[in-house]
């Protein structure tokens, strides 16, 4: 019997002892990455017990969240199979992976599928649609809209700020500034409106995201080479026949992955090596002279883009990226008014070198740093070295009187963190941007005689003469610095409140506390998430330009002099052994940073599953923008210090308003067509993207040394220089007919305001902005721009078939994304033939319009932009 009791007590004990260390559940956070390093939000995860501990599938599937990371919690301990899926992309699969007790990471790096695929991925539609930052009130261009934009950096520019409307934001990989990289680089753009979150420094609510890419898979190369004939370019309607012209673009590059799921690199080059002749249009005292002139302006332009990344470890990237602009450009400052004496040559160069960090930080956390160094270099040189005759709106002769340049370092660091908590996502940044600037630009340093019309030529009775004298040397430093923390708070599914703040300050802006609140609501009201709505309201600031502070040291009445001569003598104003009395230029003390206050409303729909509208309204009150006031005014005939002609202080008093209607819309017209796809001929391979801006825009400045012609404030009120009332803009791609790339692109926009001037110095301030009576700023408007765009491709392939760099987008938030490959199939070699022509209808889109009263020219343009141009390709890739 004790033998029976002792045994039980022993086998008590073993199992007591066994219960007491069975181990603790593992918890398993996957991050999924796409082959560039971009975290994929949406993809599903599948655990999958691997030995006898974990058994079958322990663990229904999970998602990933915004960071990109799925979590799987209550895992027993042991051997695990891990897949990991998104339409678009191969199944990775990790076998044998081991869990411990506790937390563990993993990264799943997914390749990029070989099929065509264009997917939107969404857990819940109503959660994704009320995500500020999802794909409401946005455009993402496809694939085929990326190929038919230009090679050329500067033109693509233009291009996407043609889609997006003036006064957007690019910024590429998180930066902004410096030059656009390489066509091949670009991964996705997105263009994205109505931003008010206090993380954007700007009002003006639409941005270009440009996310690049080095290169994946094995090492490509792309080559490109385009030329134009001036056989097929347009003449301007001003003269009788058009002078020569040439037009080469040239580029290569390579990319791929240097260490597999560890490095890849991209590396592009781009040239442009052209020339055309400018057309003079002014009257002379011989005549008028309309004519193409035998002077060409030769233009050579170099772009060098590199990138590379690399994985410290498994989930923590660095991103390197270095990029040289260099423009080289001679004869500029020719045509329309301006003789051929008064050409110069430019030079500027500028390396922009950049580094970026991103990874998550912990369970919750996601962190992005970024850094990025500017370094610029510019140089003028004028071929003629004479002083300046100006004849307001007839001609003006004489050298171009520039020289020296600007030399500036510019260090740019940013930094972002995320946290996503239950219902709120907090995002808290800091950006500093520190320059450094040196200029010996010397401008108007013989002398410039004005003349009021060609009978006060002709009689050799200038009214004015203005010289600048002195030492052009200086150096000055400027800092900018953001802080800003916001918050989304999701009270309901379909409802998100975004409340945050951001504060600005700057070096020589003021000590005025520049703090900004803003506030959103995103909703939406519908089950299926079509229809988004919102709200917003906020306040911004602007920073002062280096270009107006380095303006008040430079004519400072010390360094620099500006003589200031009423009715001088002609030709020679005589010796100046006395300076005469002199301009200087002064920022005001207590000069503040312009402040825009914003309000807005919109309404985002979906229809058909793939097509998307949108309308926006929003109102925008800047107060303290800068303009010029005159210390030194004449009072009865006299002035306060007689030792100064103007004294002209930047002050920030001036104001604006603005009302702004923006409509854009993103159709698919093939779903609404009768379903039909071949082998050939697929109709769904079509969009159209519409973008229409109505603006109303009104102030009472021209500037930060801009005096008001009147000396009223008030009765400066008017439009602004730059109120375009409407603008549209339309693009068609389609690619209907497989292998065969048709863009159209259509551009309208009203004509901008102009001043009716006297033409006369009637107020004796040396400034000829002078008025009839009664007559306001820019009551004038110029007539409308209308342009064509086209491109047209087909692309063979051949050789054996290969994986090819895809052009892959992946957006969203809040369990969205929206992912776009390319055809991948086919063979190792591709070839595109392409041509591509601007203003195809050779419409004359006129500009230079004359206000001047006494001009010839009074109430007509002067010249015109670009005439038709046509261009053709090719592409090579393998």
């Amino acid at each position: 019997m004790k033998t029976a009791l002792l045994v039980l007590s022993l086998i008590a004990g073993c199992a007591s002892s066994a219960f007491a260390q069975t181990p603790a559940p593992a918890t398993l956070r996957l991050t999924v990455l796409d082959p560039s390093n971009a975290i994929i939000i949406g993809a599903t995860v599948t655990v999958t017990g691997a030995d006898a501990a974990t058994g079958a599938p322990s663990a229904p599937p999970a998602t990933t969240a915004d960071t990109g990371i799925a979590t799987v919690t209550g895992l027993a301990p042991g051997r695990y199979t891990i897949q990991a899926e998104f339409p678009g992309f191969e199944t990775r699969t990790l076998k044998d992976v081991r869990l411990r007790s506790g937390e563990n990471k993993q990264v799943a790096i997914l390749s990029i599928s070989k099929l065509e695929a264009s997917v939107t991925v969404e857990q819940d539609k109503q959660q994704a649609a009320a995500d500020p930052r999802g794909r409401s009130f946005g455009t993402v261009l496809t694939r085929e809209e990326i190929e038919a934009l230009s090679d050329d950096p500067q033109q693509l520019q233009q291009q996407l700020q043609d889609m997006a409307g003036p006064g957007a934001v690019i910024r590429i990989d998180g930066f902004e500034g410096g030059a656009l990289p390489a066509k091949a680089q670009i991964r996705s753009i997105r263009i994205s409106r109505d931003q008010f979150a206090a993380e954007y420094h700007n009002a003006g609510g639409v941005s270009i995201e440009i996310i690049t890419q080095p290169g994946i898979g094995p090492i490509r190369y792309f080559t490109n080479l385009r030329v134009r004939d001036d056989a097929l370019t347009g003449t301007s309607p001003f003269v009788a026949s058009r002078g020569p012209e040439r037009n080469t673009n040239f580029g290569g590059g390579l990319n791929g992955t240097l260490i597999k799921d560890k490095s890849s690199f991209g590396l592009f080059v781009f040239g442009t090596d052209s020339y055309d002749t400018p057309n003079l249009n002014a009257v002379l005292p011989t005549g008028t002279r309309a004519e193409s002139l035998k002077l060409k302006t030769p233009r050579d332009n170099l772009f060098v883009n590199g990138q590379m990344d690399y994985a410290v470890t498994l989930d923590q990237t660095l991103r390197f990226a270095y990029n040289l602009s260099r423009f080289t450009n001679q004869n500029l400052g020719v045509g329309g008014y301006d003789e051929p004496e008064r050409a110069y040559s430019n030079e500027n160069r500028t390396h922009n070198i950049r580094a970026q960090h991103f990874g998550p930080l912990g369970r919750r956390a996601f962190w992005r740093s970024r850094l990025q160094l500017f370094i610029a270099d510019t140089k003028s040189v004028s071929a003629t070295q004479a002083p300046t005759i100006r004849v307001n709106d007839f001609f003006t002769s004489g050298g171009a009187q520039l020289a020296g340049g600007e030399h500036s370092k510019r260090l740019n660091f940013a930094s972002d963190l995320d946290y996503v908590r239950g219902r709120q996502s907090w995002r808290a940044g800091i950006v500093l941007d520190g320059g450094w600037y040196r200029s010996d630009a010397s401008a108007n340093y013989l002398g410039t005689y004005t003349f009021d019309n060609m009978d006060a030529y002709l009689a050799n009775r200038p009214s004015n003469y203005s010289r600048r004298i002195g030492d052009p040397n200086l150096s000055f430093r400027n800092a900018q610095f953001g802080l800003y923390i916001q918050d989304d708070i999701r009270p309901r599914k379909n409802l998100t409140l975004s409340p945050g703040v951001r504060y600005e300050m700057q070096s020589h802006g003021g000590g005025a506390v520049n703090l900004g609140p803003r506030f959103g609501v995103t909703w939406a009201p519908t089950a299926s998430g079509q229809t988004t709505l919102r709200a917003s309201a906020g306040i911004f600031y602007d920073w002062l330009p280096t270009g107006t502070y380095e303006q008040s040291l430079r004519v400072d009445g010390v360094r620099q002099q500006e003589l200031n001569v009423f009715g001088p003598t002609y030709p020679d104003p005589g010796g100046f052994g006395t300076i005469p009395p002199i301009n200087k230029y002064l920022l005001d003390a207590g000069y503040q940073m312009p402040r825009i206050s914003r309000v807005s409303g919109g309404v985002d729909q979906g229809f058909l599953r793939v097509n998307r509208v949108s309308l926006t309204y929003s109102y925008q009150r800047g107060s303290r923008l800068a303009r010029g006031s005159n210390l030194n005014a004449t009072v009865n005939g006299f002035r306060p210090d007689p030792t100064f002609r103007n004294i002209i202080q930047v002050v920030s008093d001036a104001a604006s308003n603005q009302h702004q209607v923006l409509f854009d819309a993103n159709l698919n017209p093939g779903a609404m067509l009768p379903a039909f796809r071949g082998p050939l001929i697929n109709w769904k391979r079509t969009t159209v993207f519409i973008n229409y801006q109505l603006t109303w825009l009104r102030n009472n400045t021209d500037g930060a040394f801009a005096i008001p012609a009147t000396g009223d404030l008030n009765a400066e009120w008017g439009p602004a220089a730059n109120d375009v009332r409407q603008r549209v803009n339309i693009q068609f791609n389609n690619q209907i007919v497989r292998n065969v790339l048709v863009g159209w692109n259509l551009n309208l926009t009203s004509g901008d305001a102009y001043t009716l001037l006297t033409g006369r110095d009637d107020n004796g301030d040396g400034v000829f902005n002078d008025r009839p009576t009664g007559t306001g700023r820019n009551t004038l408007r110029a007539t409308g721009q209308t342009s064509v765009g086209l491109f047209l491709a087909y692309q063979i392939a051949f050789g054996r078939q290969a994986t090819l760099p895809p052009g892959i987008g992946v957006f969203g938030g809040g369990g969205a994304a929206t992912v776009r490959t390319v055809d991948q199939s086919g063979g190792r070699y591709r070839m595109q033939f392409y041509i591509q022509g601007q203003n195809l209808t050779n419409q004359p889109n006129y500009l230079g319009y004359s206000g001047t009263l006494s001009s010839p020219f009074f109430g007509r343009p002067t010249a015109v932009r670009e005439m038709r141009k046509i261009d053709a390709g090719i592409n090579l890739n393998f």
